[in-house]
């Protein structure tokens, strides 16, 4: 693998409905100097099956099994593994673009920045399409920890250097579903990042994800923000409170829309304006 080499990591649970169509989106790419380090997470199905007949056929796809213990470790796993000067994330039932690599290959190289994201395409189960674009921003930090719908990204929309890595960035096995919010806010908070004003994959929204575990869903995310605080990410006092508030807002929504949990709702609505009590506007605008 040459110096501008890329190493692809996918950690893969129980795949077969959709693991050909990403593995075929990374096979089509443009740009063709990668590797593809695909992460069997100890699933009972197909998977393992359908991955190694990749592997017969291109020798760029390598299969690695592990005991099921979790995406995030997983994910470490396949970084442990990587050669490439630059590592791009791929969940296994994500797609990308044709030109995602080459796309991000070439603003790597105009620009002095450490991990790159981009626009995307939500793709649901009935064959829908529809552009999410990222909102510019010129502090991706803050916009994160305000939990900024509009700045968030997942794992395969995300490429960054290998020194990142190196330097002890890793996905925290603490958490499920806010394992990726964790890790972006840790590259944000360490690294220059730059966004493409262009969607380069697509997000396969499924109704059995794991974000659809409103408890876990609380836990991790209250968990992730206790980190920050931990590490001192958050600018000020004022601030903390502001994105704690917008938290507690988003899992009172949760709960309270798609939870069928009135009760729980109206927990983390007061616990959102205990914290910051200037946003009991949102009961008024509906945005919860």
């Amino acid at each position: 693998m040459n110096n501008n080499s890329i190493s692809i990591i996918i950690p893969a649970y129980n795949a077969e409905d959709y693991i050909t169509k990403t593995i075929d989106s990374v096979i089509k790419q443009t740009y063709t100097n990668w590797e593809l380090i695909v992460v069997d997470d100890g699933s009972t199905d197909r998977t393992a099956n359908i991955i190694k007949e990749f592997c017969k056929n291109d020798n760029r796809v390598i299969y690695i099994y592990q005991k099921n213990t979790g995406v995030s470790h997983a994910r470490n796993n396949g970084l442990k593994k990587a050669k490439g000067k630059f590592i791009a994330l791929l969940d296994a039932d994500d797609l990308w673009n044709n030109n995602k690599l080459e796309s991000v290959l070439q603003a790597f190289l105009k620009n002095n920045i450490d991990w790159i994201f981009s626009d995307v395409i939500d793709l649901y189960e009935d064959g829908r399409e529809s552009i999410k674009k990222i909102k510019e921003t010129n502090n991706i930090l803050e916009s994160l920890l305000l939990w900024d719908s509009k700045v968030l990204t997942a794992p395969s929309g995300i490429v960054f250097k290998s020194h990142c890595y190196s330097k002890s960035l890793k996905f925290d096995k603490k958490f499920t579903t806010a394992a990726d919010q964790d890790f972006v806010i840790q590259l944000a908070s360490k690294y220059k990042g730059y966004h493409i004003n262009s969607p380069l994959w697509k997000y396969r929204i499924l109704e059995n994800s794991m974000s659809h575990n409103i408890s876990v869903m609380e836990k991790d995310h209250i968990g992730v923000f206790k980190k920050a605080s931990k590490n001192k990410l958050f600018k000020s006092f004022w601030f903390k409170q502001i994105c704690f508030s917008n938290l507690y807002w988003i899992l009172a929504g949760s709960w309270w829309k798609d939870g069928n949990n009135k009760t729980r709702g109206i927990y983390f609505i007061t616990r959102a304006l205990l914290v910051n009590p200037f946003s009991i506007s949102k009961i008024f605008s509906k945005k919860f």
